[in-house]
């Protein structure tokens, strides 16, 4: 069972969320919680997207790191939402659907455990 909290704080941004009634609620379907910390959305993308990043080598070119970053966000949203259609990650993305269908296949051909994103505990 997921924990239950009044208020759930992002450990990045501090944006917090609870109930208007100030019950307790388990963790917002869109947060996730990594190693005990909890991240919203946004913050949960940034890190992927900054972690891709500063794991490539120092030598790339500014257009190859944003590329990096993409396809980090995109393989994000494809591990957070593995049912949702190309379309749909595509626009939480800002890409292709084109672009995520390269990901997808890219992510299925190498297996069920390399480059998925975390899965958030809800």
């Amino acid at each position: 069972m997921a924990p239950q909290e009044v208020r759930w704080t992002c450990a990045r941004c501090q944006v917090s969320v609870g109930r208007i009634d100030g019950g307790s609620s388990g963790l917002p379907d869109t947060w996730s919680s990594y190693d005990g910390v909890t991240y919203c959305l946004s913050c949960a993308r940034a890190r992927a997207s900054e972690e891709a990043s500063d794991s490539a080598p120092d030598s790339i070119t500014r257009e190859d790191r944003v590329k990096v970053r993409r396809r980090a966000l995109i393989a994000f949203e494809i591990g957070r939402t593995p049912e949702a259609p190309d379309r749909t990650v595509a626009n939480a993305c800002r890409t292709s659907a084109q672009a995520v269908a390269t990901v997808r296949g890219e992510l299925t051909a190498a297996g069920p455990a390399r480059d998925r994103a975390p899965q958030g505990v809800a």
